[in-house]
């Protein structure tokens, strides 16, 4: 079978967002089953290699984000990632190559489902939901916008679903949104490597430490890190006053910098080599969410690690998770509780890990997530 497959983070780049663990780590292991084919617009980078199991296809487009994108009909968000020129480049490839399958990973690039009749929609969230949370998370001048991206988000989003021949999800809560709209909706839970690394109790006499991880510039993100910084970390203070967060993931916005300037005991490092370290020398790595979007990967990954995860309800059904191997919180209070819990008991936040570990190394294996593609591939080929 010959596939198609577009997507606007190249699975040769380096990415410092969720793209390293998807679809970085899945391209190669689809080229293993089909004959596979990959645009990125801008891509040009390792175009002669060798070692490749996959045809990666040149392109001298690049995304050029304006301000007069928010007064268009799609989405301004799109063209962060997926300028116009590059669904132009998609439709000459299509005729060029004339794949059995067209696989478009990622919402953004939704433009092309439309220039064939099999194609795939593969997505990482029901962003209409993420945009409805960001649009109440919103205030000032800003709600307006907010409120323009989301009728937006919705029309497009709900539009390349239908459309799709086949349409493929990470989690149970987004497949049951997608297969509302087409019944051809296959849920593929994102691989997870479950490495020999295992997180355990820090020394008794160490200070409390606390991890947040993430894509520091990214708008969700920057909520949760002030939500922490500033509501739940002063209650945690109360009863643990040495107690520190960390903020970790790379370009934080002024507005998390920020966040680190008015508390020592709150440090924004940055980028760092290794984040698997920073979650592993923490008491409990605390990554609630406030916009959702599907499976939240810096939960699954700690969870991977052993370590005791703090999150909210959304991230914890993202994963099939419980209590039994989660704190699940929502509220500010809620979590400065969980905070307390996991320092405090060294040995339940221990089992918890344990149980962690062992769930993501049962239901987060490649190889049902690349049969679960095959499927929706076959799906689309008797179209």
């Amino acid at each position: 079978m010959r596939v198609l497959l577009l997507t606007p983070f190249a699975p040769n780049g380096k990415h410092n967002h969720a793209a390293a663990d998807t679809i970085v780590q899945l391209t190669p292991r689809l080229a293993e089953q089909v004959d596979l084919f990959v645009y990125s617009p801008g891509n040009n980078s390792a175009s002669e290699r060798d070692d490749l199991k996959y045809t990666l296809l040149p392109s001298d487009v690049v995304a050029r984000p304006s301000h007069l994108d928010r007064l268009r009909v799609e989405p301004a968000w799109l063209r962060q990632a997926w300028p116009r020129e590059a669904t132009q480049e998609a439709a000459e490839l299509i005729r060029r190559i004339q794949p059995d399958v067209v696989h478009a990973e990622y919402l953004q690039s939704a433009e092309v489902v439309g220039l064939s009749r099999a194609s795939v929609l593969g997505l990482h969230d029901i962003t209409e939901k993420v945009m409805r949370e960001s649009y109440r998370a919103s205030s000032g001048l800003e709600r307006p916008y907010r409120l323009a991206e989301l009728v937006r988000t919705r029309r497009f989003e709900r539009a390349a679903i239908r459309q799709a021949a086949a349409v493929i999800t990470l989690s149970d809560a987004d497949f049951a949104v997608a297969r509302t709209y087409n019944p051809n909706t296959v849920l593929a839970r994102p691989g997870i490597h479950v490495g020999e690394r295992s997180w355990s109790p820090p020394p008794v006499t160490s200070r409390p430490r606390l991890v947040f991880a993430g894509a520091m510039w990214r708008r969700a993100n920057v909520l949760v890190a002030e939500l922490l910084a500033r509501e739940v970390m002063p209650i945690v203070w109360q009863s643990l006053p040495d107690a520190e967060l960390r903020i970790v993931g790379a370009d934080p916005t002024p507005e998390v910098v920020g966040l680190g300037e008015h508390d020592s005991r709150v440090v924004v490092t940055g980028a760092v080599p290794d984040f698997q370290s920073e979650m592993l020398g923490a008491h409990a790595v605390v990554v609630p969410s406030i916009v959702g979007g599907g499976v939240l990967m810096k939960v699954a990954h700690a969870m991977a690690l052993g370590c005791p995860v703090i999150t909210s309800s959304g991230p914890a059904e993202s994963v099939r998770g419980d209590a039994s191997m989660l704190y699940v919180a929502s509220s500010a209070d809620e979590i400065a509780a969980a905070v307390r819990a996991a320092v405090e008991a060294p040995q339940d936040a221990a089992q918890r890990g344990r149980n962690a570990r062992a769930h993501i190394e049962r239901t987060f294996r490649w190889d049902d997530t690349v049969r679960s593609y095959l499927d929706a591939y076959a799906i689309a080929g008797r179209q």
